[in-house]
């Protein structure tokens, strides 16, 4: 994996407008992770970035997750006195569970207001890397398409305010990164689409992903793909004789992966293998939740 710029001056500036003048205006934070690499996600230096304000740790994209690793996960931090919940941001019914949430976290801050008897509207950061959902988050809660969306990393260039109703209005902030992670980290963020494909071979990323989910979720690739990796029938219908393979592979693997190959008819001229065309294809079906619920932490 080549050498990325992880902490360019945007995210650096970013960080520093949220630290600075953000958080000051934050009653509470929605800290947006995706489901498929929730650990990965988490800035470790988060809460001394919101200084200490209330947080909401928001799995995302649970309909692409294995709910029983999320679940695993939410423990944990539950178990530590942080307050999480689990949605899919493209279905509207989980709207009340974000604001129940809110409110729970708000409650002695709501409770004062209102034995005041004021009407007060709580200011809510949505924070967390690129891609997590946190735009579409948003637009979930507001029932309108105010926050910009797109399925790759840095589609949010700025703060924008967006009102969801009477009593919240959230903050939608470019996804930051931090700037030292490790080699596991960063690949899962490159997977699940956290980092821009500009900077990486995507056949490499579509390959180690895949030896990632043959080796924790291989039902799910029997399922996709209707294959046994024993059996020598499966490549049998594309030519099997054409190919060269030789007796050993370094990487047991790759003879499994060169057969999903195959099966899908990723060739190129002289019968030689697409790998670029292969990668490209497994990585889009894993993010599109194609490959089943999958959880890389």
């Amino acid at each position: 994996m080549k050498e990325i710029k992880w902490f360019p001056g945007h995210m650096k500036k970013a960080i520093e407008d949220i630290e600075e003048n953000r958080i000051k205006l934050a009653d509470a934070i929605l800290y947006v992770l995706d489901s498929r690499a929730p650990i990965s996600c988490m800035n470790p230096n988060v809460k001394k970035i919101v200084h200490n304000k209330p947080i909401i740790y928001v799995f995302n994209k649970i309909d692409l997750a294995d709910m029983k690793k999320v679940k695993a996960i939410q423990k944990e931090l539950e178990d530590a006195g942080n307050k999480t919940v689990t949605i899919s941001a493209s279905d509207k019914n989980y709207k009340s569970v974000i604001k129940n949430a809110i409110k729970q976290i708000l409650s002695e801050k709501m409770a004062r207001n209102e034995s005041k008897n004021l009407k007060a509207t709580y200011k809510i950061l949505v924070l967390g890397v690129p891609n997590t959902g946190k735009s579409s988050l948003i637009n979930m809660m507001s029932s309108s398409k105010k926050a910009i969306t797109g399925n790759i990393a840095g589609v949010t260039k700025a703060n924008q305010w967006v009102k969801i109703d009477d009593e919240l209005i959230m903050l939608d902030t470019p996804g930051v990164l931090w700037p030292k992670f490790d080699e596991t980290i960063s690949k899962n963020l490159a997977y699940i689409g956290c980092l821009s494909d500009n900077e990486f071979d995507l056949s490499d990323l579509g390959y180690e992903v895949m030896k990632i989910i043959y080796e924790n979720y291989p039902e799910n690739l029997k399922a996709r793909f209707n294959i046994d990796w024993s059996a020598e029938e499966n490549t049998k219908s594309i030519n099997e004789e054409d190919f060269n393979y030789e007796d050993f592979y370094a990487d047991e693997f790759l003879q499994i992966y060169d057969k999903l190959c195959l099966k899908r008819g990723y060739i190129m001229r002289k019968n030689e293998i697409d790998y670029q065309r292969a990668g490209k294809c497994f990585l889009d079906e894993f993010r599109s939740g194609k490959l089943g619920g999958i959880t890389l932490d």
